[in-house]
């Protein structure tokens, strides 16, 4: 019987279990999705999750190619049910110019995922939780792993050590695999070498909620609106209640360097940037303004004989495409097919288990970064703003854009490969005619001289 985590159970945990098939440090979205995956399938699942559900998380704006996950879980009709809005593309702005780039989801090159969801994620991971423990999986929260032990000589997972609320000394948990979904925290991560900042994308975030905001008329009123600037860019996101979520990222230097406190840094520029205080007028902040640092980073090793990483504990990127819930989804899902395969298979999960899943999710990564990093060059944010020479180009962005990198067609990637001809063509022109409105991008090269 999973254990809820509320009331005199939460406290006394009666039924923790010694040993499982699979132990998930980590209660969000990818520890959620392969907790759900196992038990369905038969395995003995512990979860471990160290705060309280529902808490605040940011990262609210999901890409469509999830839908269809929610569905292989079997949790699309209760997120439904929960009213969320959706999201049928998005709407970009360069702030100071006429440049606008809609995207609209149905133009992507299948056409057959047309539209997502805006979530709040205290509610969204509470719900992907429960369903964890509807299907099967333990699930105790207030409960902070202290530890993954290992074999003799340090090679293999054995699980894990964790100290439950209301008891002073950890208990032990041994699995026949253990999955960091930790998120930031990255649990596993020193063990591992550490993890790599990405230098190219040294940012950080201040956001909060607001009551309400000009959103637009009709089904596109549900869109993400993402701004930028010189030095950053904006996003808006609107929930189905009628508020909003506001954040601004920009380069941690500039968070490190301010005069004031946070909440300063970002009123000031909320009402430097036109584009997103006319989009406020009227409306009220409901919320602190917080803040998240050093944005974007990878662990150069996510698995191992008797363990993976999953989701952000092995890679975040930044989230100017809204990729994060989706990576860590599709991540676990990929590492839950594993493991059934090895399990079936000889009993026990060794490394080379998990070489397809390491393939599939990098590659995935590296196509989604690719455009994440050229967000924040002149020459491709031009190229994205601009209308492109092929129908079949701007179809393949906006393939990419909804989430489709895990298993792109051959003609994705021929039009993806397009798009990227034409940043090139851009280049050679920026560099004979000056940069214009890109000049400075979104803050990468603020410290260069145009050309």
């Amino acid at each position: 019987m999973p254990v809820s985590g509320d009331g005199e159970e939460s406290v006394h945990h009666p039924e923790f279990p010694a040993e499982a098939d699979a132990v998930v440090c980590g209660g969000g979205p990818g520890g959620s999705t392969f907790a759900t995956l196992m038990a369905r399938m038969g395995y003995r699942t512990v979860v471990l999750e160290r705060e309280k559900f529902p808490r605040f998380h940011i990262g609210e704006s999901l890409l469509p190619w999830n839908v269809p996950l929610f569905e292989r879980i079997g949790v699309l009709a209760k997120l439904k049910a929960a009213g969320p809005q959706v999201k049928r593309g998005a709407r970009f702005y360069h702030q100071g110019s006429s440049f606008t780039r809609p995207v609209v989801f149905a133009n992507g090159i299948d056409g057959d995922h047309p539209s997502s969801f805006q979530v709040k994620r205290a509610e969204f991971d509470a719900l992907l939780l429960q369903h964890a423990r509807e299907s099967g999986a333990a699930v105790f929260e207030e409960a902070r792993v202290t530890e993954v032990f290992f074999s003799a000589d340090g090679k293999r997972a054995r699980g894990v050590k964790v100290l439950l609320k209301g008891e002073g000394e950890p208990r032990s948990v041994e699995a026949k695999v253990v999955v960091d979904a930790t998120g930031r925290d990255a649990l596993m991560a020193r063990h591992l070498g550490g993890r790599r900042r990405d230098p190219l994308l040294d940012r950080s975030a201040a956001f909060a909620h607001y009551d309400t905001f000009k959103r637009a008329e009709g089904p596109t009123g549900g869109d993400i609106v993402v701004v930028t600037t010189p030095d950053g860019w904006w996003w808006l996101i609107p929930f189905s209640d009628g508020s909003v979520s506001v954040g601004i990222v920009m380069p941690a230097r500039r968070f490190k360097e301010r005069p004031g406190t946070v909440e300063r840094l970002f009123e000031e520029s909320v009402a430097r940037t036109p584009e997103v205080n006319d989009l406020l007028a009227g409306s009220k902040r409901t919320m602190d303004v917080r803040a998240i640092a050093d944005y974007s980073y990878s662990t150069p090793r996510i698995s191992g004989d008797g363990f993976c990483l999953v989701g952000d504990a092995a890679c975040f990127l930044d989230p100017v495409f809204s990729t994060g819930v989706l990576l860590a989804m599709e991540s676990a899902e990929l590492a839950a097919s594993s493991v059934d395969r090895a399990l079936r298979g000889k009993g026990r999960v060794d490394a080379a288990d998990f070489r397809d899943f390491e393939k599939i999710y990098r590659r995935a990564v590296r196509r989604f970064a690719g455009f994440v990093h050229g967000f924040y060059q002149p020459h491709m944010l031009e190229t994205f703003y601009t209308s492109a020479p092929n129908p079949w180009i701007e179809r393949g962005v906006t393939t990419v854009l909804g989430g489709g990198v895990f298993h792109a067609t051959l003609g994705a990637r021929f039009w993806i490969f397009a798009f990227h001809v034409c940043a090139a063509f851009m280049r050679v022109a920026q560099a004979l005619r000056g940069r214009g409105a890109f000049e400075r991008a979104t803050g990468i090269v603020e410290t260069q001289e145009g050309p």
